[in-house]
């Protein structure tokens, strides 16, 4: 008789209840996959739901938008002025934090349309008197940004489509007042480049595709094409972020001011350095941002058409006055000043349908300190 064979432990392990080793490493394997599988889908369905939102709530704005630019066609009936003759000087507005849609009720200060309006109306006074003063015929719109607040959540923006594109076609209707009101004297040129504030998106992006979805650039687009083709008004170009432009030979930077750190002087000249490495050499910067009036020999930092509102005042202990910055460029060099915007009295606003009005009081939100739930997910 033989001698039994011994069965290699590899082999199938039913007979003796062991489960067999590659049936069970197999199985694990293919459990992994459909996880793996599960966790893709999911990840893809959650992109889609937020593209599609997204999709919905720029869809809803811009139907608002198209409705109430169909009901007010605001180039209609415009008459231009023949261009004065005038010397070589040419005057250059700092533009920038406008935030048409914020509300302030202070003691010390009040803003809203109106008086955004006002402002405005009392700026371009004050160009056209310098634009005679000095024999200017053109004047150059460098638009620096923030000209509205935004609703960052998607849910809030999808809500608010009505109101923010009434806000939008306000700005619009204020801006094109005031860009006909310089025009009445000069030839103009308008620039324009995005803040921070009027982002769509919570994320604040650099990049050209995400800085650009911008109300910033919806603003100058619609002004762009509502202006198109008509004489002396030129909108020369928008960049995200930083733009350059010309003036009798000298080179203008248009930033917005958020990338500029605390040490003013040295991050203008970082930047500059930057632009000196590609071979352009920037004779002076223009930006806005803090809200606070800074003219010095290469930058001029420009305070805002709002004032002081309640979170400077309350929250930062920081006052602030409306204004903007006029530059006189010459041959013999650039005078840069500050138009004090603060008192409108006796100035007559610019006309707006005000039936579109509508505030967003952002400032007062920032007084309170929101809760935070952090989730610590591995």
């Amino acid at each position: 008789m033989g001698c039994a064979q011994r069965r290699p432990s590899g082999d199938n392990g039913s007979r003796d209840g062991n489960p067999d080793r590659e049936l069970l490493q197999f199985n694990v394997r293919l459990a992994k996959s459909r996880q793996a599988l599960a966790d893709t889908n999911r990840i893809e369905r959650k992109a889609f739901r937020e593209h599609a939102r997204l999709e919905n709530a720029v869809g809803a704005y811009t139907r608002e938008l198209s409705a109430l630019l169909d009901q007010r066609g605001f180039t209609s009936g415009v008459t231009l002025n023949p261009i004065p003759e005038g010397g070589e000087a040419v005057l250059i507005v700092q533009l920038s934090d406008l935030h048409f849609n914020e509300r302030v009720e202070l003691p010390s200060n009040r803003y809203d349309f109106s008086v955004a309006a006002a402002r405005l109306a009392k700026l371009a006074a004050r160009v056209r008197q310098l634009g005679r003063c000095f024999g200017a015929r053109k004047v150059v719109v460098a638009c620096l940004g923030d000209f509205l607040n935004s609703d960052r959540r998607l849910d809030e923006l999808l809500s608010n489509a009505t109101n923010r594109s009434k806000a939008t076609l306000l700005a619009v209707d204020i801006l094109r007042a005031f860009l006909l009101d310089l025009r009445s004297e000069l030839a103009v040129e308008v620039y324009g480049i995005t803040g921070n504030e009027s982002r769509v998106n919570r994320e604040l992006g650099w990049s050209d595709a995400l800085a650009t979805d911008s109300y910033d650039l919806m603003i100058y687009e619609i002004l762009r094409r509502g202006f198109a083709g008509s004489s002396g008004i030129s909108f020369c170009g928008f960049r995200a972020n930083e733009l350059l432009f010309e003036v009798l030979g000298r080179t203008f930077l248009c930033l917005h001011g958020h990338q500029i750190g605390s040490n003013l002087q040295k991050s203008v000249q970082e930047i500059a350095g930057k632009y000196a490495a590609q071979g352009i050499t920037v004779d002076y910067t223009l930006f806005g941002h803090l809200h606070a009036t800074a003219i010095g020999d290469y930058h001029a930092r420009n305070a805002s058409l709002v004032g002081s509102n309640a979170y400077a005042e309350a929250g930062l202990n920081f006052c602030s006055k409306a204004a903007q910055n006029v530059h006189i460029v010459t041959a013999s060099g650039i005078d840069g000043m500050k138009v004090d915007l603060q008192d409108t009295t006796g100035i007559n606003p610019y006309p707006f349908a005000a039936e579109w009005e509508a505030y967003c009081p952002k400032s007062e939100r920032k007084l309170h300190n929101p809760s935070v739930v952090f989730q610590v997910v591995v």
